[in-house]
């Protein structure tokens, strides 16, 4: 068993460099004006990756949170100042562990790394003609791009060439034709696909900018998806842009965060299409890295399929839905998976021997890239 142990660090050394699923960098990193005396500063920095693990912005609904923000300073590890457009910033690294704990004690879910990367189709109504908004520089689509980002949000534009025009029209986009949307989107494999429509509209006699959206959102334990649409509205582009990134991140955390729990429990993941102890490592490397995940322990290994135990501190259900951002990982189409959503609190003895078919918790079956 030994040499086996020794082989298996060797490939981890080896997989050491590869990327799985995007997660996302600096989630605990806050980006906050230098122009304020040090206890405001921490305050909002703190708050601000509250926010964005969270999709929570009232966060003096909590008061176990607001107590803290007045305490900030223990949550602040380094910062270091810097110039960004003329204006005098902190860039302020906080501390993740005593974020998670905190909010583990609140009972307040956490939006972790592995988040889906967003296709975004843009149009905008100009007078009474719709034009995409193709140029990365164009003002709107620069404030998007980046309030997504200070959100944690990971987006990217289509190139628009001829391919992506030959498929897919400005009015299919406005008006959410998805099956030419989901045709156009094929190239890109994004996670998640959504349209954003630009307008103004008239309210109480005022003029407001509009920014309604509709995306995918996968049906929990199904490789299917439903669309969700929403929009905002306000009186400036920034302002706009603003109330948008927040309102997606809340629907996003809403749908993606996980509870953490001070219990563990231990789930039976089989993995098909296994073929060498590379693919081993790859996927125990992956489940790992999970928020939540304490620890993965290959438990049986055949010619094609491998099964995992996996310690953790969140729910089968959970697991599954943050899974579903994992391109490596598909879940299997088979009859096992109605019983996804079913707490396991058993914990797994090693040493029995355990049929993989019956005794899986969850199936996947593992995707070369």
């Amino acid at each position: 068993m030994q040499p086996f142990k020794l082989l298996l660090a060797s490939l981890l050394l080896l997989f050491n460099s590869l990327v799985w699923a995007i997660e996302v960098d600096n989630l605990y990193v806050a980006d906050v004006s230098a122009d304020q005396n040090q206890r405001q500063w921490q305050s909002n920095a703190l708050g601000q990756v509250i926010t964005r693990l969270t999709g929570i912005s009232e966060l003096t609904e909590y008061p176990a949170i607001a107590s803290e923000l007045k305490n900030a300073s223990k949550y602040v590890k380094q910062f270091e100042s810097l110039r960004q457009n003329g204006s005098s910033r902190l860039k302020v690294l906080l501390d993740a562990r005593l974020i998670n704990d905190l909010l583990q004690q609140q009972n307040i879910a956490i939006w972790g790394a592995h988040r889906p990367e967003i296709l975004l189709w843009i149009v905008q109504q100009q007078a009474s003609e719709r034009v995409f908004l193709r140029q990365s520089e164009n003002d709107v689509v620069k404030l998007l791009l980046q309030s997504l980002s200070e959100n944690g949000i990971p987006a990217t534009l289509p190139l628009y060439d001829i391919d992506d025009l030959m498929q897919l029209s400005e009015t299919d986009v406005w008006a959410g034709f998805w099956q030419p949307i989901e045709q156009a989107s094929i190239r890109y494999r994004p996670d998640m696909i959504m349209t954003l429509a630009l307008d103004e509209v008239t309210q109480d006699g005022a003029t407001l900018l509009r920014l309604s959206w509709q995306r995918q959102s996968p049906a929990q334990g199904t490789n299917q998806s439903r669309i969700v649409r929403n929009d905002v509205t306000a009186a400036d582009v920034t302002e706009l842009v603003n109330a948008f990134s927040l309102a997606l991140t809340r629907e996003l955390a809403a749908e993606q965060a996980v509870l953490l729990s001070s219990e563990h429990q231990t789930f039976q993941v089989t993995v098909e299409d296994i073929h060498s102890l590379a693919d081993v490592v790859t996927v125990e490397r992956l489940l790992s890295r999970i928020l939540g995940v304490a620890a993965v322990t290959l438990s049986e290994f055949t010619e094609n399929e491998a099964r995992f135990a996996v310690d953790s501190q969140i729910e089968l259900a959970q697991l599954t839905r943050i899974l579903q951002w994992e391109p490596a990982l598909s879940l299997a189409d088979t009859a096992t998976q109605s019983d996804v959503t079913t707490t396991i609190t058993e914990r797994f003895d090693p040493a029995v021997e355990l049929n993989l078919v019956s005794q899986s918790d969850a199936r996947y079956v593992f995707i070369r890239r």
